[in-house]
């Protein structure tokens, strides 16, 4: 399965843009669509372990050389999966630097393949590979995890930096027509701290808000040496990192966005609902500002309740409702009879294509004695 390919990458890159100019791009009949019931976002063929590869020429740009192969979609049994929903591992390389051939490492792996990565020839090596992943949850955080190593070994080769990346839009190249990445990645690519990893395994983490319904992972590696000095990725992961609240309650923009907002109480609960007008998540920040004292001693004619006022500074709050919608809902449970809340309706959701917070103002019920 695996070829090498020992040829100067800018001779290469002419070629491949002379194939494009001169003959364009095949491509193949549009498969027939899947019917494909809606389900969690996910990362697939993460292990990289199923022996199903693809040779990368063959599906997307044509012009590209032969051998290099990558991981296939888990769900391509019959490689018929339309692009609207093909999550299989696609490889970009920063244009200006030499291209990439990635292909399946059985030696140096963590369980029992790897992607390894090299140039053609023996230019810079700025390169990686990516999934998109679709049906994500805007403004839920998710994290993406893999593992990397450097292995150089010739004498010039050095190590810049080792990372992974989100795009929030879902943004990424287009592999039918140009699988390079120029000048630079768009804002909306959010990176994992750097690390530098040699000769063994190690994790690279990134974590970010979802602005669509699509989201992209990327692996970086900025690396120099040519031919001689292989990048592996390995076992990666892909979850929801959501925090337990949506924003930070003390810390809060202007109140904005949110109306219709009432409170009914019953018993020791408490139902508080309001309305965007946008879908958006939704939770409630409550804290208990009061408690009725009791009764006066004796001695007094009359019984008198006074309250008494608590400084309290941290916040409680409802589970985050992690389906979006305008009409919302909270309840809070566990209250203390006779006490006072103040109450913070929050809500988070698409605006301007980034997700912002809604607030409502402070409000107060009391919880009948």
């Amino acid at each position: 399965m695996k070829r090498s390919f020992v040829i100067a990458g800018p001779i290469i890159l002419s070629s491949v843009l002379l194939l494009l100019l001169v003959s364009g791009i095949s491509q193949a009949e549009p498969p027939p669509p899947l019917e494909v019931a809606a389900s969690a976002p996910s990362l697939h063929n993460p292990g990289f372990d199923n022996h199903d590869w693809y040779e990368f020429h063959l599906r997307y740009q044509s012009a590209y050389p032969s051998g290099a192969w990558l991981p296939d979609d888990d769900n391509n049994i019959s490689n018929n999966v339309p692009d609207s929903i093909r999550q299989d591992w696609r490889l970009w390389f920063l244009d200006g630097t030499d291209i990439v051939e990635p292909d399946p490492e059985q030696t140096y792996v963590l369980n029992v393949e790897a992607v390894q990565m090299r140039t053609y020839g023996q230019g810079k090596f700025l390169a990686g590979i990516y999934q998109p992943i679709y049906t994500t949850t805007p403004c839920l955080v998710y994290g993406f995890q893999i593992y990397a190593q450097s292995r150089p070994e010739g004498s010039d080769d050095t190590l810049t930096a080792l990372q992974v990346g989100i795009d929030r839009v879902g943004w990424h190249p287009n592999s039918y027509t140009d699988p390079a990445v120029h000048t630079s990645f768009p804002t909306t690519t959010v990176w994992g701290p750097a690390q530098k990893y040699q000769w063994a395994y190690g994790p690279l983490t990134v974590m970010a808000e979802a602005w669509s319904t699509k989201i992209t992972v990327f692996t970086y590696a900025d690396a120099s040496g040519g031919r001689s000095h292989r990048i592996l990725w390995d076992s990666a992961s892909f979850w929801d990192a959501t925090p337990p609240m949506v924003h930070d309650p003390n810390n809060l923009p202007d109140p904005s966005g949110i109306s219709s907002l009432t409170v009914i109480t019953a018993g020791t609960t408490a139902t508080v609902t309001w309305t965007t007008a946008s879908a958006a998540l939704g939770q409630v920040y409550y804290r208990l500002v009061s408690v009725p004292a009791g009764p006066t001693p004796p001695e007094y004619p009359y019984k008198v309740y006074l309250p008494i006022v608590l400084r309290q500074t941290g916040w409680q709050y409802t589970p985050l409702n992690k389906t979006p919608t305008t009409s919302h809902q909270a309840v809070l449970t566990g209250l203390v009879s006779g006490g006072t809340y103040e109450f913070i309706a929050v809500s988070r959701g698409l605006s301007g294509g980034q997700c912002v917070t809604w607030r409502s103002e402070i409000g107060q019920f009391t919880i009948a004695p």
